[in-house]
């Protein structure tokens, strides 16, 4: 097969696991996959940027009345060249195929919870044409709970004093909320998507809430 983003010829490579165990293969070479920088070393707890301990930003979350909402978190990657041009071409240019490349790592990062992916509104979906992050739950085989509705308007949109200031962004469906959940967004930026996601949740039943991000703008 051809890597997905750079279309070079990958070597097959099968093993009595990938025959009969069905794990999830890459679709990315080698060469692709170094692009892309784990975050390593000590991180906020919260949203997983470098830091030896609670970052400036989240300090300043647990002033405000979203203190306490989010239990702890993780993001895998940095925002570097390589990852803005996989998500240029994923989100904007609409490559689906796309939402296979970090499947193995989500899979490994979030096998066992209850997950609730950050949605999108209606608006951003029909521009989109595909909601990203449950199509990225879909390829690493996760499932997920759909419990949140997306209220507000686009965030990418608006600044970052006018996403502080925001009413709530989501609506709980009425769907049985777990005690324990995960949310799962693609890109953690000022925090206020999780955070909201995470109050409503929170006065749906959620007694520990968790967050999620496979990318650390």
């Amino acid at each position: 097969m051809n890597c997905l983003l750079c279309d070079r010829r990958m070597a097959m490579q099968v093993s009595w696991r990938t025959m009969f165990c069905r794990d999830i293969g890459k679709v990315i070479c080698a060469r692709c996959e170094q692009g892309f920088s784990r975050i390593t070393g000590p991180v906020c707890p919260v949203c997983g940027i470098s830091s030896a301990n609670l970052c400036p930003e989240c300090r300043m979350w647990e002033r405000t009345k979203y203190a306490g909402l989010i239990s702890g978190g993780k993001s895998l990657f940095m925002y570097n060249e390589a990852m803005q041009r996989y998500l240029h071409q994923y989100k904007f240019l609409k490559d689906e195929a796309l939402a296979a490349v970090f499947a193995p790592v989500l899979h490994d990062a979030l096998k066992g919870r209850f997950i609730v992916p950050v949605p999108m509104n209606e608006e951003r979906e029909r521009e989109r044409t595909f909601p990203q992050v449950e199509r990225m739950l879909d390829a690493a085989r996760l499932p997920y709970l759909q419990t949140l509705v997306k209220e507000g308007g686009i965030q990418g949109k608006k600044t970052r004093q006018e996403r502080l200031a925001s009413p709530l962004l989501f609506k709980w469906n009425g769907a049985e909320v777990p005690k324990r959940v995960t949310i799962a967004d693609d890109l953690y930026t000022t925090g206020t998507t999780l955070r909201h996601a995470a109050k409503v949740l929170r006065q749906a039943g959620a007694e520990e809430i968790l967050v999620f991000t496979l990318i650390r703008g």
